[in-house]
């Protein structure tokens, strides 16, 4: 056992006699006293920090490598920025900023993040536990609720065929009363002409044997005594039957509301009840609980680069990992894989903006035309929807909703339909009346369901609204000044499932990848990548880069995470 002990001391990397005791972070060796002294001596550009061995895996204590410069240490922090930072990010990003400890700004967080901790324990986790609770009570509730409604409902239904049956024995025995009354009267009139007729034989029968065998004294002496038997001869009277009818009743929503009853829908209505700070902090915690482990890469990978027949490319919208559809001059749409193998062919007028919806169909704007177009997945082509301005760019949100570009200068606006075409929000202008666009021509949903918009014209940046349409911030790129060259000219945007958002630089020659707070990250592809004019980019469902440069009418893909 004695032995074994022995041999899991450390010992000192120096004089390899004595135990280790203290531990150099810089130079990760392990020294023991006496060595110690010699070592703080020995010059290296970094210094030297002696900790206890014991302390060594302290997390504070480890070297933590920079995400964007993974060769670099994280040496400091930029107090501008509130980021972390290696001596080359400081040399090309944040030379002009104020720079400070890391241990500084660690310190200010962490008692930051205590306090937020302290209360996510105790006043939100009792409070969840409480809310489930209710939840589920309400649920029962509700439940229960319906069943009585029901049960109402048929109680009442009954009562309605019970007084139905009511009225119907009583129209049934008035029919029946009529039609013995009816009948009586038509009897006695039967009877009376049927005795006209019995008379009415004998008289012919009279007439006829006083002209034909009798004595010619008899005819005299009958006529002398009967002069107005002939004209005492009276028709008893026709008879005109009036047949009985029923008209049926008219019975309308109104009236079968008004005589069943009226049921009236329950509601689920949310009590905003956490403040404003604390919604960004359990956003952050559920998109982190979420978000997949990938890391932005240090050089992009091309995947593929493919030549259309097309003149010029505007506009690209992946369906799946293996193919997009792509249009740009003139009419028609395209389906390509990597390849550049034409897949379908669509016919359609001049495209102002494409997109997939969750079904796998397709949907285009009609600039011209000022029409949303629906084509199935057998091709079947619809219209979709009817616009009162000219729709640019378009996509569809995770819920199947779809966010159309329109209008210009006063006009310009970014309106929500619902997947059948319906109106649901229309974005314009802020909680002060100023307008959001002047040239919205791009829009894409991110994953906490914020609405970035490609804003040109005069404005040239990314506009980026939450879900209730209020701005949340603007990003034109220059933040990174080194990369912009010339006038700044905003394209596609596009976000992935990590909530990057991805911007295309016209006439700059750059993607730039920002977090979904608008803080720059990486430049994903520049000029020396090749690319030229960029204008669509879309992600696919492995979180490659789809993207179509104009004048060249090229399609290439990129790889830009790990």
């Amino acid at each position: 056992m004695a032995r074994s002990q022995a041999q899991d001391v450390i010992r000192c990397q120096y004089c390899e006699d004595d135990p280790a005791v203290f531990h150099c972070v810089p130079c990760g060796d392990e020294l023991c006293p006496r060595c110690k002294i010699f070592h703080l001596k020995s010059k290296v550009p970094s210094g030297h920090n002696i900790i206890r061995l014991s302390e060594r895996l302290h997390p504070t204590n480890q070297i933590k490598m920079c995400d964007i410069h993974p060769t670099k240490a994280y040496e400091a922090c930029c107090k501008d920025c509130q980021v972390p930072v290696c001596i080359t990010c400081i040399q090309e990003v944040h030379s002009e900023h104020a720079i400070g400890k890391i241990q500084e700004l660690f310190e200010k967080q962490k008692a930051e993040t205590e306090g937020e901790l302290s209360k996510m324990k105790g006043q939100f986790k009792s409070e969840i536990i409480q809310r489930i609770k209710d939840f589920k009570k309400g649920e029962h509730e509700i439940k229960r609720g319906h069943e009585n409604v029901r049960e109402k409902m048929k109680k009442q239904a009954q009562d309605l065929i019970d007084h139905i049956r009511v009225i119907l024995k009583e129209a049934l025995e008035e029919s029946e009363k009529d039609e013995r009354k009816n009948s009586e009267e038509i009897s006695q009139n039967t009877a009376e002409a049927e005795r006209f007729e019995q008379n009415l034989d004998q008289l012919i029968e009279k007439f006829e044997t006083l002209t034909e065998s009798s004595h010619p004294v008899d005819l005299i002496l009958y006529r002398k005594h009967n002069p107005d038997k002939f004209n005492q001869l009276k028709l008893p009277d026709k008879l005109d039957i009036v047949m009985p009818s029923f008209t049926v009743g008219q019975i309308n929503k109104s009236q079968n509301e008004h005589q069943f009853g009226k049921f009236t829908t329950g509601k689920v209505n949310n009590v905003k009840s956490l403040d404003e700070k604390t919604q960004p902090i359990l956003r952050s915690l559920s998109a982190r609980r979420k978000t997949p482990s990938k890391k932005v890469l240090e050089h992009s990978l091309k995947i593929s680069e493919t030549k259309t027949s097309k003149k010029e490319l505007y506009h690209v919208s992946c369906r799946d990992d293996r193919s997009a559809y792509i249009s740009g001059d003139g009419p028609g749409i395209l389906l390509i894989d990597r390849s550049g193998t034409e897949l379908d062919n669509i016919s359609t007028e001049k495209v102002s903006g494409l997109a997939v919806m969750k079904d796998g169909s397709l949907i285009y704007s009609d600039h011209y035309n000022k029409v949303i177009y629906r084509v199935s997945l057998s091709k079947q082509r619809t219209k979709l929807i009817k616009i009162e301005y000219s729709p640019e760019g378009l996509c569809c949100t995770r819920s199947g909703d779809i966010l159309v570009c329109m209008g210009i200068s006063n006009k310009a606006r970014v309106v929500r339909y619902s997947s059948s075409g319906r109106k649901i929000q229309k974005f314009e202008t802020d909680q002060n009346g100023k307008r959001l666009f002047f040239d919205p021509r791009f829009v894409c949903e991110n994953i906490n369901d914020d609405i970035c918009v490609s804003d040109w014209n005069m404005s040239n940046k990314v506009v980026v609204l939450n879900k209730s349409g209020q701005p949340r911030f603007n990003y034109d790129g220059r933040v990174r000044s080194s990369a912009i060259k010339g006038e700044i000219m905003t394209r596609g945007v596009v976000t992935d499932s990590l909530g990057h958002i991805l911007i295309a630089f016209f006439n700059n020659n750059a993607v730039h990848l920002i977090s979904q707070d608008g803080d720059f990250l990486s430049l994903i592809l520049t000029e020396d990548d090749g690319i030229s004019r960029l204008y669509g980019i879309s992600v696919d469902t492995h979180d490659n880069l789809w993207l179509v440069e104009q004048e060249n009418a090229c399609v290439k893909v990129y790889q830009y995470l790990s």
